[in-house]
């Protein structure tokens, strides 16, 4: 009669797979004989659990099993109910239900085409071209796929033979003891790099690297309102790729140069506008430039004081990708005459004498006390 493999792994009837693996995973390692003190009695359990397990993780094994209470070629009678690697293949399939498939000795698979590496470079604009956007020429010399073959590294159809290490699996393997046992551990094959051939006849043009170094000027658009730091992705522009695959993709990382007449503060510009001490008094209509070059009429109020801030809507910088604009902030600086006739200096005295008197000095006051201390 055939034992209950749901009772030896511990799971009820409607156990899923993931369920199952589960509880082998924690069987096996109870019960491997190389681990366990009753190395006898541990096989003869360890085996029954490989059993049970070959035939609860198989569908159609299980199907089986459920309905006729027996599994398709599992030898009941055998003492020890199966002990040995029956119904897995060998010990690299233990491992991998053990840990999940983490270095077992399963066959190697050769490097094919892959993509190349990004490149990374900076470029340097102006503050004028962030404001209205630049087609900017970037020179560089990177490597690019050979012309001659195509990538291949060699021109011959027969330039590559089998690597004898590997022999064209791009894998080599090596036992190693652990405490489940020996286990196999596979390696990119050091003599051929993981590509399981060797070349034997290299391109002439590219000595055999598939690639060629190569000084070339791109043409880049760059938006306006870009800033500092922002990244700029030029689409197969990176290095090649290795054995004829795509190429990768060219970053640029923007610096923009500082601006003596504006600052600027994300989307918004600071400029700093002098002023004649009369027009902040009395009030004036005075000009503003503006970053490219362009002019607006600002309004003075009377008794303006210094490093007042107005606001130009709109005439800051583009709002990358947003069709809108910041805003441009003047700020304005009085300026003090230093030098003052004799005649100017006494009608700015009456005058100071004659104004009002304020809990805060007014603005000739200072310029007063600036000039006769």
């Amino acid at each position: 009669m055939s034992r209950d493999y749901y009772e030896i792994l511990g799971v009820p009837k409607n156990a899923d797979k993931k369920e199952i693996k589960k509880a082998f995973k924690q069987m096996a390692r109870k019960y491997h004989p190389d681990v366990a003190e009753d190395k006898q009695e541990a096989e003869k359990k360890f085996g029954e659990i490989n059993e049970a397990y070959s035939v609860l993780i198989d569908e159609e094994k299980r199907a089986h099993y459920d309905r006729f209470g027996t599994a398709p070629g599992v030898n009941q009678g055998a003492p020890g109910g199966g002990a040995g690697f029956g119904g897995f293949g060998g010990f690299g399939d233990i491992f991998d239900a053990i840990f999940g498939g983490m270095g077992g000795g399963g066959g190697g698979r050769r490097r094919g085409p892959g993509r190349g590496a990004d490149l990374r470079m900076g470029v340097r604009i102006s503050l004028l071209e962030a404001f209205d956007g630049v087609t900017k020429e970037v020179e560089l010399t990177t490597d690019v796929t050979c012309p001659g073959c195509e990538g291949q590294r060699t021109k011959a159809s027969n330039g590559f033979r089998n690597c004898r290490e590997c022999h064209g699996t791009g894998q080599v393997h090596q036992a190693i003891s652990t405490p489940f046992g020996r286990i196999t551990q596979s390696a990119p094959c050091a003599a051929c790099r993981g590509e399981g051939r060797q070349l034997t006849d290299p391109c002439e043009d590219c000595s055999g690297r598939g690639v060629v170094s190569k000084a070339r000027t791109l043409e880049v658009k760059i938006p306006a309102g870009i800033d500092t730091g922002r990244m700029i992705r030029i689409d197969g522009e990176g290095a090649p790729g290795r054995m004829g695959g795509p190429p990768g993709d060219l970053y640029l990382e923007v610096d923009v140069e500082q601006n003596k007449e504006f600052d600027r503060r994300g989307d918004d510009l600071i400029h700093k506008l002098k002023i004649r001490f009369t027009d902040a008094a009395l009030g004036e209509k005075v000009t503003v430039p503006m970053l490219n070059g362009d002019e607006e009429t600002l309004n003075i109020p009377a008794g303006t004081q210094n490093n007042t801030i107005f606001r130009v809507k709109g005439k800051g910088m583009p709002r990358l990708g947003r069709g809108s604009r910041g805003d441009l902030h003047v700020v304005v600086e009085v300026m003090v005459p230093t030098k003052l006739n004799s005649k100017q200096k006494k009608l700015l005295k009456e005058f100071a004498d004659a104004g009002p008197q304020h809990a805060e000095p007014s603005l000739f006051t200072k310029i007063k006390d600036a000039i006769f201390g």
